[in-house]
């Protein structure tokens, strides 16, 4: 089991793994970054709640990662609670489980125990809501352009953008555009 230490979080973690007699191994971004690549493991918890690196910026690189996240039975991401919906729209692999600072202590003993059948395990959480289109304009607001910019690089009008970004709001649980750019600011904070 690897995972990224950072914080009181990260160390949290590596202190209830070692408590639960699990054998893990600590494994920096510095060390993912430089390798451009990830060692084999059964689970790789990822923690995106880190001071020096925005939750964006990891969410980027594990998505060039995905290939060998593919390989391990399962990644988990720790996320914000407020932005657990975002990143989940913007992770490119399917086999990753998404959790947060506030989910329940079964679900992290339930990770730790690593159930043998992969349908034992808790759910992903991991379903896209989102269309094709929508996850474009997505990245496209999370790249902080306005409904006029996106719909001259899609080449749609600006009021189908403003359609979607509302069905996207709606989907994700989002009440107004406020809390939206809010959530997107929390990505790009570290």
């Amino acid at each position: 089991m690897l995972y990224t230490n950072d914080n009181l979080i990260g160390h949290s973690i590596y202190h209830y793994l070692i408590d639960s007699h699990e054998n893990a191994t600590r494994l920096s971004y510095a060390d993912v970054i430089h390798a451009k690549h990830l060692p084999l493991a059964q689970t790789i918890i990822f923690n995106l709640i880190n001071k020096d690196i925005s939750a964006i910026r990891i969410v980027d690189l594990l998505n060039a990662l995905r290939l060998s996240l593919l390989r391990c039975q399962q990644p988990v991401l720790m996320v914000k609670s407020d932005i657990v919906g975002l990143c989940r729209e913007l992770i490119n692999f399917d086999n990753a489980m998404i959790i947060s600072e506030k989910s329940p202590l079964t679900l992290f003993s339930s990770i730790v125990q690593r159930a043998k059948d992969v349908s034992e395990l808790p759910p992903r959480g991991l379903r896209k809501q989102l269309s094709p289109r929508e996850c474009q304009i997505l990245e496209l607001l999370i790249a902080n352009n306005n409904n006029k910019r996106i719909a001259a690089l899609l080449g749609i009008a600006h009021k189908t953008v403003h359609s979607h970004r509302i069905h996207i709001m709606q989907k994700l649980g989002i009440d107004n555009s406020r809390t939206m750019n809010q959530r997107i600011a929390a990505l790009h904070q570290c």
